[in-house]
């Protein structure tokens, strides 16, 4: 008798957790892999520094004495080996550490960004300006100018007053704009509060990344209008590491990133599985319910109705608005309307959390409270043991790593 082949599964989740198992290779549908990380980061910036798609190189766009901001996604990951390597670039063009402006957006006190600075030489450490915009902040923002459908567009005045902007950006999939990343940092980020919040609004379920969204277009000719030329594009890997940098136009090195992130984040099995065992890692921003939007919306995409979806986390966060209001329903589609009515800080999150909860059976190992857990739909888990039982049935299975990266649909024909 012969015994069934079996695939090692191995899954880091939260910043510190590691999920091993065997299942079957009869049973899993799909196993989706973080990419291998970028071995050098430093020798990956030095190399595209000197060679930008679709701009001359760099030298030529900057002289010593202008002003330099460069704008920093707080979801970049290698964030501080990649400013030092830009620096690094600059510094041999006569550029002076005190005409360099790091821009970063107000933190969210709930997340664990690490301290930028800290990661940074010292030179850039005591010498440039490091200023967190407040888009609260009336004497922070200037006029940029009208949108062609006729919205007044304002921006941090260090970004107006630059004579060269760099943003450094993640690339990733967005429920909103399909596409983070070729100047989605710009705005509304660094806008006011008054653009944030129109901003707001629940996913397009029916939309892939790659279709037109309206705020979408509006962020393009929010850079066109600032006259952004160069930009820093970055490809995660899991957790903190980057999969790859891309540098040049803002709109080549969008156009090129998007392609390297669909080609290792997008999940396309061929069929769906009765079970979909997720991992979620922390990362730059931080390890929150946030996170999870996203992850179910793939999870959603990819398991059967009423299916498992199973969650490995180690999130121990408290609730967002959206969260509590779902937490407070009696079943999860009757939070849709309160949260499109609200337009709390997590409304999308807390939406396809809601979706997720009606169309599968959600399960989730986290470090939170089990009965706060149980409000919003969700089995809580104890413990890996308790996913390695649930693993012993003869259900398919998809297995996906570092899902909070990840865009899952159905392989088109």
């Amino acid at each position: 008798m012969s015994l069934t082949d079996t695939v090692k599964i191995e899954l880091k989740y939260g910043q510190t957790g590691e999920f091993q198992c065997e299942i079957p290779s009869e049973r899993l549908i799909c196993y989706h892999q973080s990419p291998a990380p970028l071995a050098d980061v430093t020798q990956k910036m030095q190399q595209a520094l000197n060679s930008p798609l679709e701009l001359p190189p760099l030298n030529l766009a900057i002289v010593p004495g202008d002003k330099i901001t460069i704008l920093v996604d707080p979801q970049v990951p290698a964030a501080g080996e990649i400013i030092n390597a830009v620096w690094a670039y600059l510094s041999g063009c006569g550029i002076s550490a005190g005409d360099l402006t790091i821009l970063q957006c107000a933190t969210d006190p709930e997340s664990d960004i690490p301290k930028l600075r800290d990661s940074v030489t010292g030179e850039l450490q005591q010498q440039a300006g490091w200023i967190s915009h407040d888009p609260e902040s009336q004497e922070d923002l200037g006029y940029l100018g009208t949108s062609a459908g006729g919205e007044r567009i304002y921006l941090s005045r260090h970004l107006l007053e630059a004579d060269f902007v760099l943003p450094i950006e993640k690339v990733g999939y967005d429920p909103l704009i399909g596409y983070a990343g070729g100047g989605s940092s710009l705005y509304p980020g660094f806008s006011s509060q008054e653009a944030i919040i129109k901003s707001r609004g629940q996913s397009h379920r029916e939309l892939t990344p790659s279709d037109s969204r309206p705020l979408r277009q509006l962020i393009d000719e929010v850079g066109w209008m600032l006259g952004v030329q160069y930009s820093v594009q970055v490809i995660p890997a899991g957790g903190y590491q980057a999969a790859d940098i891309v540098f040049g136009s803002l709109e080549a090195a969008f156009r090129k990133a998007k392609e390297r992130l669909d080609q290792l984040w997008r999940v396309e099995p061929e069929y769906k599985a009765e079970m979909i065992l997720v991992a979620v890692e922390g990362g730059p921003a931080g390890h929150h319910w946030n996170q999870l939007g996203g992850v179910l919306e793939t999870a959603r995409n990819l398991v059967t109705q009423d299916g498992r979806v199973v969650l490995l986390t180690q999130i121990d966060a408290e609730f967002g608005e959206g969260m509590q209001l779902l937490a407070s329903c009696h079943e999860p589609l009757d939070a849709i309307k309160p949260l499109r009515d609200r337009q709390p800080l997590d409304l999308v999150a807390a939406t396809q959390l809601a979706l997720a909860g009606d169309w599968a059976l959600v399960c989730l190992l986290s470090q939170a409270d089990s009965e706060e857990v149980e409000e919003l739909f969700i089995i809580p888990l104890e413990d890996e043991a308790e996913i390695k039982r649930l693993l012993q049935t003869d259900e398919t299975v998809s297995v996906i790593a570092s899902a909070q990266h990840t865009y899952g649909q159905l392989k088109q024909d």
